[in-house]
């Protein structure tokens, strides 16, 4: 598959995902959509509060049922899945738009940028030392013993290092379909809340992955490296010295164990803990990141899940957004009769 092809067609699966996702949960039956139920048991998609006992914000919210006809309303009620979207935009983009910042600010001044990679070297050496003292510091034995002896391995866990933004839509997809709805909503704050805790410890404790060590210490970069790497991977906005902490695992085991708690189908979850094992061995084998980045990665997620509801105090900021925007968000009925208009 040439470079070019590969460029084009990972934005393609992200959109046939999100395309699948809502036609998959339209609201049905379509003859129904012009039944207007009440708005009392309704919940936010991104931001869920208890409807039993809902949440006091210092900013008034504002009483958006007077939206509920228009049609961008009547829209996001027969496919509600599409305001996902808009939240994953939301979750994903301002979180890679100051890494790409950060990317750019450091290499705008080669010393900025020089003296960057001394520190973050200096400090994936610490990592180093310490993993060596705990007797975990097995990235450089594991990358070799794989390039050697499963070359075709190697290729499988890299592309399983880039298909993680697809899976992680699919898990969407399936969750919002699937999940019970707490849950559901629950999970998605943890991973907009996993992005908020990550960049500040990625920002003030610069970290060089494995492959970005001196050519002496021995890793070798095969996924941004040679001519079939993917633009998406290896471009200048791209930030390079984040190692610390691997989202890429913590957020496997996320997933994971999402679906083996909270899964419709028995053999999704009996897969399931496969997926952060293929992506552990994934992220060591292509020196993308330290053995104790994906622990502190798993710290991250673990802190994301117990403190998720402090993003329901975003909640007047959205409904004040759907009010500028003259929208009556989708409601779902905790009676678990589904999505009402």
């Amino acid at each position: 598959m040439t470079t070019a092809l590969k460029n084009v067609l990972e934005p393609v699966v992200i959109i046939l995902i999100f395309a699948v996702g809502v036609v998959v949960n339209r609201r049905r039956p379509f003859s129904s959509l012009w039944s207007y139920l009440s708005a009392s048991d309704a919940e936010t998609p991104l931001l869920h509060a208890n409807t039993n006992h809902p949440a006091r914000h210092a900013i008034p919210i504002p009483d958006n049922t007077c939206f509920r006809q228009r049609h961008t309303s009547r829209l996001l009620a027969l496919f509600p899945f599409t305001i996902e979207i808009f939240y994953w935009l939301l979750t994903y983009w301002p979180y890679q738009l100051l890494r790409a910042a950060s990317a750019v600010f450091i290499n705008a001044d080669p010393q900025r940028k020089a003296a960057t990679i001394i520190l973050a070297q200096a400090h994936a050496s610490e990592i180093m030392a310490i993993e060596s003292r705990l007797g975990v510091a097995i990235e450089l034995q594991f990358q070799r013993f794989v390039l050697r002896c499963h070359p075709m391995l190697m290729g499988f866990l890299k592309q399983l290092y880039l298909a993680h933004i697809a899976i992680g839509i699919a898990f969407l997809a399936y969750g919002f379909t699937y999940f019970p709805r707490r849950r559901f909503t629950a999970v998605r704050r943890t991973i907009a809340l996993d992005n908020l805790l990550a960049f500040p410890i990625l920002s003030f404790w610069r970290c060089a992955p494995p492959r970005l060590m001196p050519r002496t210490v021995g890793f070798v970069d095969v996924i941004h490296a040679g001519s079939e790497t993917s633009a998406w991977a290896n471009n200048r906005f791209q930030l390079t010295l984040a190692a610390m902490p691997s989202l890429h695992f913590g957020t496997s085991v996320l997933l994971a164990t999402s679906i083996v708690l909270y899964g419709r189908h028995q053999w999704l979850r009996i897969l399931a803990p496969l997926y952060p094992m293929l992506m552990g061995l994934s992220v060591v084998a292509t020196a993308n990141h330290w053995v104790l980045d994906c622990v502190v990665g798993v710290c991250v997620v673990a802190a994301g899940s117990y403190f998720n509801r402090v993003l329901l105090g975003m909640r007047p900021v959205e409904e004040w957004i759907f009010w500028l925007c003259q929208t009556e968000r989708p409601q779902y009925r905790e009676d678990g009769k589904g999505w009402s208009v």
